[in-house]
């Protein structure tokens, strides 16, 4: 009888264990949020400063044109090289975005040393967005934001499943507070960096990614990522030209990808340090900067001002083009000089350029459409960032959060399937699949 009472409650127990075991994971989920969090906002505000204080000295600069153009050149080649120096002595995992660079830590390829890679990536991100490198922010976040959590894990001295898994969740919660896109942030953990569905994993970083945005919002504000108005709900007759649409995107995300991955392998073959790439990075930025502001740092303002429609008239096309090579070369420039930079935000510019010039020329052949170009440029963001990435999902809520607009889900869904299938068709890897290959391989060499 005794026997038979203890045998009875061991289930009872062993679920009691569990539930105990499950709630302090949660907890700790949501520690390595507001960490996350914290990091994200410390360095937004800081490299927004940065940027401020760089477009308030270009605009004084160009009252004084005969010699103001060559100010610019010489701290970006001075920032520029101080970060590829920092990155070069005291940490080489925090070059380029960092993305590849976490997949490889929880493949177990790679280790996190969170106390060498945070600061290096914190200073030098900070020198590259600031003086006008063209690329993103992102990025470093998710990159910090993991470090972050890999600082709580080693402190709470947790080690296998429940590392990683508080990792992941950190460096979706920094993509979250990066793009103030909780569920976005979410999905990203699950669907590019973890590709774990078990409800511990999913659980755990959703309560990440909400914690490490509240805080963000607390902090920042809560508004969406862009301020825009909201677009009618597009006609069905509009829904065929998303779709061909979908297909300029994927070949654009296509010869973002190669020209990617083709510029690190040619900025590696020069054999120079990295503080010297980075010092002839950040002098062709400036240079290219006195002409086309507009086309430095992370993009998000212009990005802004296309989705809002300020580009709308017919005689901007020609602008909108040129912006849209000086955007994708110098991005080509800064990210593969190997200093710390993301290519999130960049990529999203691009799209929203593209899908500008797209609604332009279908205004043009299908006036009775009647849909505004705007629309198209918000749909184009998600199908660049899902034929680059190719992870469709995140792509998609990423845009929804961050636009606020939720009548163009049906285009959206349609153009990122689209071009899903085209970067496909051509066989082109995932970005941070191509960048990962490319670390590792270089390890063998």
């Amino acid at each position: 009888m005794e026997e038979s009472v203890n045998i009875s409650h061991e289930p009872g127990e062993g679920n009691y264990l569990l539930g105990v075991s499950r709630r302090i994971h949660f907890t700790r989920a949501a520690a390595v949020g507001l960490m996350a969090g914290a990091t994200v906002v410390a360095f937004s505000l800081s490299y927004q400063s940065a940027e401020f204080g760089r477009i308030s000295l270009l605009h004084w600069l160009h009252q004084y044109p005969w010699w103001g153009w060559a100010v610019l050149p010489v701290i970006a080649a001075s920032c520029g090289g101080l970060a590829g120096y920092l990155v070069e002595r005291f940490a080489p995992a925090a070059s380029g975005g960092g993305v590849a660079h976490i997949r490889a830590v929880l493949a177990g390829k790679r280790t996190l040393n969170w106390k060498q890679i945070l600061p290096v990536k914190f200073i030098g991100s900070v020198l590259t967005l600031g003086s006008g490198f063209s690329v993103g922010n992102e990025g470093p976040s998710v990159h910090m934001a993991a470090c972050a959590g890999e600082a709580f894990t080693d402190w709470s001295k947790l080690e296998g499943h429940s590392k990683r898994s508080l990792m992941a969740s950190a460096a979706g919660a920094g993509l979250g507070a990066a793009f103030n896109a909780p569920l976005a942030g979410f999905i990203f953990t699950i669907e590019e960096l973890q590709r774990d569905l078990s409800p511990l994993t999913i659980v755990s970083a959703l309560i990440a990614s909400v914690v490490s945005v509240a805080l963000s919002r607390v902090l920042t504000g809560q508004l969406p990522s862009f301020h825009i108005r909201d677009y009618p709900l597009p006609p069905l007759t509009a829904l065929p030209l998303f779709a061909v649409m979908g297909i300029f995107a994927g070949y654009a995300g296509v010869a973002y990808n190669r020209g990617l991955i083709w510029s690190v392998k040619f900025s590696r073959r020069t054999g120079l340090p990295i503080w010297k790439k980075g010092a002839i990075a950040g002098a062709i930025m400036g240079l290219a900067g006195w002409w086309l502001p507009d086309a430095l740092g992370s993009g998000h303002r212009i990005a802004e001002s296309v989705l809002r429609g300020d580009y709308t008239s017919g005689n901007i096309v020609g602008f909108l083009v040129i912006l849209l090579v000086g955007k994708y070369v110098l991005t080509m420039i800064g990210y593969s000089s190997g200093v710390p930079a993301g290519i999130f935000a960049p990529l999203l510019v691009l799209g929203a350029i593209i899908g500008q010039l797209f609604g332009h020329v279908s205004a043009l052949m299908f006036p009775s459409i009647g849909t505004t170009p705007a629309a198209y440029a918000v749909v184009c963001m998600a199908a660049m960032f899902t034929a680059i990435v190719r992870a469709p999902l995140t792509g998609i809520v990423l845009i929804l959060e961050m636009t606020g607009n939720q009548e163009q889900l049906f285009a959206l869904i349609l153009s990122c399937l689209v071009a899903y299938l085209v970067a496909e068709h051509a066989r082109c890897e995932p970005i941070y699949d191509s960048l990962l290959n490319l670390e590792l391989k270089r390890d063998q060499e």
